[in-house]
This record gives C-alpha cells, structure tokens and sequence, in this order.
C-alpha cells in the first residue's frame, strides 16, 4: 500500500539528520525512495543496517507513526541490534515499532488475529523434538506400524519433508520427488499423515515454527470477506 508523507506530522522529539551527509549515493537512494515497493540488492558489508535504521529515520521524519512501520530480520540478534541502532538516531523506544524476527511477528500476529481460524490465543509453541513427537503420535493414530519398518523415514525426517513442502509451496508428491525420492513408494500415504498432524496440533491448541510464517498470511485470507483483519494490518502498517 503506498501512503503519503507529511513531514508536519513527524513525532515530537526526533532530532534533525543530514541523510545526505551521513549516506552515500546508493544507501541515500534506498533511504529516501518513494512510497511503494522497493527491492534493495546488497552484499557483505555493503551497509545493508544502516540503510534500513537510516530508512526508519527518514520515514519518521516524514510524519510516518513508528507504530505504522514493520521491522523484520531473520535472527533475534539482528533484530535487536536494528532496533536499537534506530534508537541510538531517533531516540524512540524499541518497542513502539512492530520489529522482531519473522517468526516473533507471526507469534505476535496469531496471538492478536488467530481466533480468524479458531486459533486460542493462548496456545502453545511446540520445538523441534516436540513437533516431531506429536507427527510420531498423529502417524501412528493412523499407522501403528509406519516407524518399525526400517525403509521407512524416522519422525525427524518426516518432519523435514513435511516442512519443505509447507515452507516452499509444494505439493508433498513434488517435494518427495524433487528433494526426498528414496520415498517415492511412500508419498502417497504423507498427505494423509500431514492431516493427522494438522488435526492433532489444532486439538491439543499448539503451533510449530512452520505455523508462525504461514497462518497469519492464512489468518487474513479468512478473514478476507469481512475487511476486520485484513483491514487492521493493511492499516496499522504502511
């Protein structure tokens, strides 16, 4: 969503920055890119932090809320580090942004909107051994026998092709036959050893790291028809 800037409206207390002075040609660039979509190419020591805390900066100087502005990185380290490099420019707090880790995000978002696919918002997040207990236990409900023959892929790497299926968008036949073909005689039994899972996780109200990145995107396209989530987030942030 492109929004429009108003420098009047900037927070009180944000101090004055030469962002020409204090950038070079290309980091100024990025920083002071229209509204819109912008796809920032960068290497290894480039100043890929500096532009975005640099770009934090000069959308609030431009009447941009901290509240309307989403900050995400990969690692919790990364994202502390970015967060607090804004507040070492602009002085404002961390925690008036929405910034985090993507995983963090989805948590924070599910806790907020999950009830759009009947999601408690008090549930749980399950680790790497507690998901692939809980995939063991849906795969026997259905096949008491499936981990004793020895051809047959343990809870873990099961979990691995289930993953991959989810996190790239694949089918489970797509995925077993480009990634994982040792279980090619298999795969048609793992859609239905993926619903049990399903099942099972929406029962006992818990989540793995999979669910933090791909129901809240689902959340909204539920909730799609009424405009309440949708509009929340597409509103909240710019």
């Amino acid at each position: 969503m492109d929004f429009v800037l108003d420098p009047s409206s900037a927070p009180h207390g944000v101090p004055p920055i030469d962002f020409r002075a204090q950038l070079n040609d290309e980091q100024f660039a990025a920083v002071t890119a229209e509204p819109g979509p912008l796809l920032v190419l960068a290497g290894a020591g480039s100043g890929k932090t500096r532009t975005l805390t640099y770009r934090v900066a000069y959308l609030l100087s431009q009447g941009v809320k901290p509240g309307e502005i989403l900050l995400l990185t990969f690692t919790n380290k990364a994202a502390k580090e970015m967060l607090h490099r804004v507040q070492d420019l602009t002085g404002i707090e961390p925690a008036r942004f929405w910034g985090g880790t993507f995983h963090s995000l989805g948590n924070r978002a599910l806790r907020m909107f999950g009830d759009a696919i009947k999601l408690p918002k008090n549930f749980t997040i399950l680790d790497a051994d507690e998901s692939e207990t809980l995939l063991k236990q849906s795969v026997e409900s259905i096949d008491k026998t499936f981990f004793k023959e020895k051809t047959n892929p343990r809870p873990g790497p099961l979990f691995s092709v289930l993953s991959l299926a989810r996190n790239t968008q694949l089918s489970l036949h797509d995925t077993v036959e480009r990634n994982f073909p040792q279980y090619g005689e298999i795969s048609d039994r793992f859609p239905a050893f993926a619903a049990a899972y399903e099942k099972k996780k929406r029962e006992d109200k818990v989540t793995d790291y999979d669910d933090l990145l791909e129901d809240p995107p689902t959340t909204i396209r539920v909730d799609r028809n009424s405009g309440g989530v949708t509009r929340r987030v597409l509103l909240r942030h710019r």
